[in-house]
């Protein structure tokens, strides 16, 4: 998915930011607990609270703007 490889390209530039890829579906709440509708959609947590969000990014800015506000 071309989504997935600018999510790679942008976290490549920020090494010391942890991406933990989360699946939902049935019986997995994780996504409904964050408000997620739309996949991808990337969620910037500082100390466990949402600073940023990105949904279905189109290009790699979104996502590296996502990672500086960490």
């Amino acid at each position: 998915h071309y989504e997935f490889r600018l999510v790679a390209e942008a976290l490549a530039e920020f090494p010391s930011v942890e991406h933990i890829k989360v699946e939902d579906g049935p019986g997995r709440s994780r996504g409904r607990s964050f408000r997620v509708k739309l996949w991808p959609t990337l969620i910037a947590l500082r100390d466990g609270i949402e600073v940023a969000r990105t949904v279905r990014p189109e290009a790699v800015e979104p996502v590296r703007a996502l990672m500086q506000q960490l």
